[in-house]
């Protein structure tokens, strides 16, 4: 017999297993952001619903009123009215569908606004993961990237149309109550074999939509890798064109198939449409007629009633293709909603205060192990302290966990065992943003932005931007010069994205600037993640010797596979399979470290000037 305990453990793994995103609370959660985007979006809508369902009802009643002016039983006053008010009606329900179009898209902008939020906001890991940005692709593109077939626009569309329907299904249905109880229940029941046809159909098509988005991407991709720039000699020189081609062709053909399998469903619905609706209309227009014919109802009535059954038809599609309409979106919503919601590391509270402006950083490795995915560890019981002001190299074969260690002490990951400590604090004990205030990075990937030279060195709006500052980093790292020459000097633009005239910069160049942003953040703790990599051996050497000079008495780290930055350096550790394997200064390592001594052996001839061969 299970306990008790083990029965509620139970019970509360049910519940954590149950989906969170229903279809009710995801509708509450698509009001809110009507709420949140514009409101008059809520108004417009609800407009449209009543208009949905009083044009129609009053469209019902004009025929009827057609046939009793001709037989003198109704009073032209009254269809003239009824006339009005169906105009009346039929406008402000199209004025108020315009007006909806530029909402929808405001609306869809707004949770676009959020997913991009959310992108710059979250753990860094999170943007690492292949896992994440699929789930990014999936939660932009079909809840708010596809126009009017977008989850947001479906949903809200769909429960306008929804909540009209099935309003006017009760009015349509009263009329035929009181006309015959029984031909009611028989058209309901006729109804509901089409209803749950179509929600078969629809919920096939639903089913296969995010296998459909995967297709669509595979196309999409091969389809801009054709007209690719940076690949376009390569497709030439490799004949690599029928390739491609066939790659598209397949993604083309998967797609055909997976349509025809769709519209195969909504076939076998049509045909279930057609037989129910030839037995249901026709049984209740023979009805009416033996009605009329036995002077059972005026002609006036036989008109309304058969409007109604016609009405009542249109309704249960009508019904059918809204709910559809928005259990199609609801999919999407849910993956746009789960990806919102992703939760972050939490902030410490209380958090550690930031060492004093002008202490000197020390930093601690301590028993550190790290993996990325629970696979082999890329750190495997790590110790490593660096002194404050200490200029440290940190070299070894690519793989060594030389930049996992920067990641590490960036709070991008945390460790799986032990702890790496700032001035004596866990890094986990302070707020990611004032950490982050400590640390100046030049890293191997030259991250500069379709803005102003001055905006790149500061990383600030250009009203937040301290020019002569900037021109001080400019002028340190022997970038001015060439800023100078320029038309609009800092001010000119970079990338050439929105100005014909921006500039692209050198290798060098580009290094140098990312210098003059270090310098301007004025951090204690500096990091030189590989930033030379694709300079040549004589340039790397020159460029090290020059960080070296500029970081003056901030603690430093230089991290490379290559060896020029360890001459210089106070001290330097050679990394292997995530440990120390040796540390020293440069001499010390060429005397006691035959592995380093054979990487400097190899590598040495590259830095001397004299010498043409390069790497």
């Amino acid at each position: 017999m299970r306990t008790t305990n083990s029965k509620a453990a139970e019970e509360a793994d049910s519940k954590r297993k149950k989906d969170p995103y229903t279809f009710w609370n995801t509708l509450i959660f698509l009001l809110k952001g009507i709420r949140s985007s514009d409101p008059k979006l809520l108004v417009f809508m609800i407009v449209e619903a009543v208009c949905t369902v009083v044009t129609p009802y009053l469209g019902m009643y004009l025929p009827k009123f057609g046939v009793d002016l001709v037989t003198e039983q109704a009073d032209p006053k009254r269809a003239v009215f009824l006339l009005g008010g169906i105009t009346a009606a039929m406008a402000i329900s199209q004025m108020a569908q315009r007006a909806q179009t530029m909402l929808h898209d405001r609306l869809r902008s707004h949770y676009r606004n959020r997913l991009f939020a959310k992108t710059l906001e979250c753990d860094y890991e999170h943007v690492e993961s292949a896992e994440w940005q699929k789930r990014y692709q999936e939660a932009r593109e079909m809840s708010v990237n596809w126009g009017e077939w977008s989850g947001t626009t479906l949903m809200s569309q769909g429960a306008v149309k929804t909540f009209a329907a099935v309003f006017s299904f009760f009015l349509y249905g009263s009329i035929l109550a009181e006309l015959n109880p029984w031909l009611l229940l028989l058209l309901v029941g006729l109804s509901m074999v089409h209803f749950l046809a179509l929600r078969r159909a629809q919920k096939h098509e639903v089913d296969r939509i995010l296998e459909r988005s995967g297709i669509q991407h595979g196309r999409w991709y091969f389809r801009t890798k054709a007209s690719d720039v940076n690949l376009g000699k390569d497709l030439r020189l490799y004949e690599m064109a029928g390739w491609i081609r066939g790659y598209f062709h397949h993604y083309r053909d998967a797609h055909f198939r997976l349509r025809q399998d769709v519209q195969n469903h909504f076939y076998q619905a049509a045909l279930v449409k057609a037989a129910t609706l030839f037995l249901r209309d026709g049984v209740a227009y023979l009805y009416f007629l033996w009605m009329a014919c036995g002077g059972r109802i005026t002609a006036g009535d036989f008109v309304l009633a058969c409007s109604a059954v016609a009405s009542f038809s249109a309704l249960v599609t009508q019904v059918s293709d809204s709910v559809g309409q928005m259990f199609q979106a609801l999919p999407p919503l849910k993956r746009m909603r789960a990806y919102l919601d992703a939760a972050d590391e939490p902030e410490p509270d209380p958090a550690a205060a930031l060492p004093a402006r002008g202490t000197p950083i020390s930093v601690e490795f301590r028993d550190v192990t790290f993996s990325y995915d629970q696979k082999a560890p890329v750190l495997d019981h790590f110790s490593l302290k660096i002194r404050p002001g200490e200029k440290l190299a940190l070299v070894g074969v690519n793989g060594a966990g030389k930049t996992t260690i920067i990641k590490l002490l960036c709070g991008f990951y945390h460790p799986t065992g032990g702890e790496i400590l700032v001035n004596g604090t866990d890094v986990r004990n302070y707020k990611k943003e004032d950490l982050w205030q400590l640390i100046a990075p030049v890293f191997q990937e030259a991250t500069i932005l379709p803005f102003t030279i001055a905006e790149n060195v500061s990383l600030q709006p250009e009203q937040a931007t301290d020019h002569s500052k900037v021109r001080e980093c400019l002028e340190t790292v022997g970038l001015w010069e060439k800023v100078q020459s320029l038309p609009s000097g800092m001010d000119t633009g970079m990338m050439r994205l929105e100005e014909d005239e921006g500039i692209m910069l050198s290798g060098g160049q580009k290094q140098k600037l990312l210098m003059a942003r270090a310098l301007y953040k004025d951090a204690p703790l500096l990091f030189f993640d590989e930033p030379t990599a694709a300079l040549d051996p004589i340039a790397e050497s020159e460029t090290y010797e020059q960080f070296h000079q500029l970081s003056g008495d901030k603690t430093a780290v230089y991290i490379s596979h290559r060896l020029a930055s360890t001459r210089f350096c106070s001290r330097v550790v050679l990394l292997e399979n995530g440990q120390v394997r040796a540390s020293g200064t440069h001499e010390e390592l060429l005397r006691s470290c035959p592995a380093y001594a054979e990487m400097f052996r190899v590598q040495s001839r590259y830095y001397r000037k004299e010498e043409e061969a390069v790497l």
